[in-house]
């Protein structure tokens, strides 16, 4: 099953390039975790900043939530997909990492 991603703009005006540039982070952070159901890009404009947030849902794991700002929206859109490959790697590693229980049957 492919991965759902969607891309939304607010407060600004509709720029196919700043969406098209998040839709390419989006996809590359959905090829890095093949488990991720949906990727969920929010770009808003808040006077003189941009702020990117990344939401994750990855099968049977709790949803990632990565919100960043910056001066520029591709900076802003960079700085929050690593944020949420960061967070989606340590969810990983506690997965893969925990301790289970050996039992012997009688």
């Amino acid at each position: 099953m492919p991965t759902i991603i969607e891309v939304a703009v607010r407060h600004m005006e509709n720029n196919t390039g700043l969406k098209a540039y998040a839709d390419k982070r989006a996809a590359r952070l959905a090829g890095t975790f093949p488990k991720a159901e949906s990727v969920k890009v929010v770009l808003d404009k808040q006077r003189h900043l941009y702020q990117a947030e990344f939401i994750v849902q990855e099968k049977g794991q709790t949803a990632v939530g990565a919100t960043q700002m910056a001066t520029s929206a591709a900076s802003a859109i960079d700085a929050a997909a690593a944020h949420a490959e960061k967070q989606l790697r340590k969810q990983r590693n506690k997965v893969l990492s925990v301790h289970t229980r050996t039992t012997q049957k009688k």
